[in-house]
């Protein structure tokens, strides 16, 4: 009995020792892992800055904290939903693009309770983040409305998301996905180009770099911007070398309203896809701080745009204030399948030092209407306006080799709208396109803009549809040379919807185009090809194309 209790004994012994040994080898695996122990929380009501941050029950309190640590690979910031933080959260981070860091709200999965709020009043920005990559932002309210400034930058400068590349930096892989960006205005209005002597600078998005430093891979998806003294979403280098240009961006079906300046404003950037977003009175004044001025995007110094499928709506500035423009030194921006409506400034503008870029297959209502001299406007509203304009005290030269072609244009009749061509322009293909105008029409004339003693080069107007003679003014510099009047049988002139514009007259449309080729001397044409397979619908374009952006059934 004696040897068998000592064997009971070592025997329960051991499972104790091995016991211990497993939970230690346990303990030790999950203190080696990274993923154990790399979400974060915030509770502001419940949170306490003494505690870990590890979990909901021991929740940090403010965005402070967080501010004070260096986020690793895979790690999560997590903010309770239905909560409101007051300052700015000042991010720094170390991910890696198969495991970024992630910023977003608690609990993951509820989609019905409302958002964390990041209130930054008197902050430069809700969130601010330097020389970071590997990132996605996402499931975050942000607000910062004047107040107090914390900050000397705050008096003047506000921004909902500041993102920025210095010294030297790469910075890859940022997503910014399902934000509420809005009420974003500066302490202090400062002078601007805007409406009024005075302009706030509060931008919603904002991502730069520096000369020496970049972005690569770049998304901002599903975002709700709205309320923004300037700009919605700016994403600019300020470098000179193009090959730190910034690469790769893609805006996708963001919501932009009542934004004081441009809404999407992509300058010194390679490879853009806007495609999906909805821009809705930019140009702004619905709060008298607002700059007043602003097209729903205008890409500046860039290569390889493709900007489709977006609405552009009521924009409105004494400039610009079109629904997208082509601003100075682009190559290659392509608009296509867009829906530009009630824009005071026009449906077309390419400025100079511009080469192959066009316009086709979108479906444009009422825009133009802004008159000099009306409301603070210092320019008319253009149908058409192709200018040579490169910069303040730079030579004016081009545009070069654009095309516009198989769009759709209405313009009721109280609408007196433009057309302008700058003495400069050398290539300009306008084909294809039904102008639906009722109204009058005249040449707008920019003092300054024009170089005297040259004349346009290559510009061909041809086989364009108008709903009446006259349309393009008498004294327009270049005329249509094969053009057709009649009415295309639109299906409600003056509506708003796309499907208001498909046409029923076979007679005036059906096939009554021409395949647009490149123009002499031009070498390039688009670099993804002037050849349309599809229409502002999607359908396919069988045989010689249709007039207009619809193809006829």
């Amino acid at each position: 009995m004696m040897i068998k209790s000592h064997m009971n004994y070592y025997y329960f012994l051991f499972l104790a020792l091995f016991s211990v040994f497993a939970c230690s080898k346990s303990e030790i695996q999950a203190d080696a892992d990274p993923h154990l122990k790399n979400i974060f929380y915030i509770d502001s009501r419940n949170g306490n800055d003494n505690n870990d941050g590890l979990s909901p029950s021991s929740a940090w309190k403010t965005l402070a904290m967080s501010s004070e640590h260096t986020f690793k690979s895979g790690s999560k910031l997590l903010l309770k939903r239905g909560e409101r933080f007051a300052g700015t959260l000042l991010f720094k981070a170390e991910g890696t693009k198969d495991d970024p860091v992630k910023i977003s709200a608690w609990p993951e999965n509820d989609t019905l309770s409302p958002l964390p709020v990041i209130d930054a009043k008197g902050y430069p920005a809700g969130i601010q983040i330097t020389n970071t990559g590997n990132l996605e932002i996402s499931n975050i309210e942000i607000i910062s409305d004047a107040g107090v400034p914390q900050e000397n930058e705050a008096l003047k400068k506000r921004y909902g998301i500041k993102i920025i590349a210095a010294g030297g930096y790469v910075s890859k892989n940022i997503k910014l996905k399902d934000l509420n960006i809005h009420h974003i205005f500066s302490s202090k209005n400062v002078p601007g180009g805007g409406q009024n002597p005075t302009s706030n600078t509060g931008m919603g998005i904002y991502i730069s770099s520096d000369g020496t430093s970049t972005f690569k891979d770049i998304l901002i998806e599903n975002c709700y911007v709205g309320m923004t003294g300037h700009t919605a979403i700016k994403i600019r280098s300020a470098a000179v070398d193009t090959s730190l240009y910034i690469h790769d961006v893609k805006i996708l079906n963001n919501r932009l309203k009542d934004i004081g300046g441009p809404g999407i404003q992509p300058g010194k950037c390679i490879n853009v896809l806007v495609k999906g977003n909805v821009t809705d009175h930019t140009g702004s004044l619905a709060d008298p701080r607002m700059h007043g001025r602003g097209s729903g995007i205008w890409p500046w110094h860039c290569t390889n745009v493709l900007i489709e499928h977006n609405s552009f709506m009521f924009a409105h500035g004494k400039m610009d204030s079109h629904g997208a423009h082509i601003d100075h030194h682009c190559r290659n921006v392509v608009i296509q399948y867009n829906m530009s409506i009630e824009n005071g400034g026009g449906f077309v503008e390419i400025l100079g030092e511009n080469y192959n870029c066009s316009y086709r297959y979108n479906i444009s209502i009422n825009d133009g209407w802004r008159r000099k001299g009306v409301a603070g406007a210092v320019r008319d509203g253009e149908i058409l306006f192709i200018s040579n304009y490169t910069g303040k005290n730079v030579e004016k030269e081009g545009p070069y080799n654009c095309y516009v072609y198989n769009n759709t244009i209405y313009v009721r009749e109280d609408i007196l709208t433009g057309f302008y061509l700058a003495n400069t322009t050398k290539g300009l293909l306008v084909a294809n396109n039904i102008f639906y105008i009722t109204g009058k029409t005249h040449t707008t004339v920019r003092n300054g803009s024009i170089v005297p003693g040259e004349m346009p080069q290559n510009v061909v107007f041809v086989n364009n549809l108008y709903k009446k003679a006259g349309t393009l003014p008498d004294d327009f510099p270049v005329q249509d040379s094969v053009p057709i009047f009649g009415d295309p049988g639109f299906a409600n002139p003056g509506g708003y919807a796309a499907e208001d514009y498909i046409p029923s007259n076979v007679l005036v449309v059906k096939d009554k185009g021409i395949v647009v080729s490149k123009l002499p001397g031009d070498n390039i044409g688009l670099k993804n090809g002037l050849k349309v397979e599809k229409d502002f619908f999607g359908n396919d374009i069988t045989g010689d194309p249709d007039i207009g952006a619809v193809e006829m059934k």
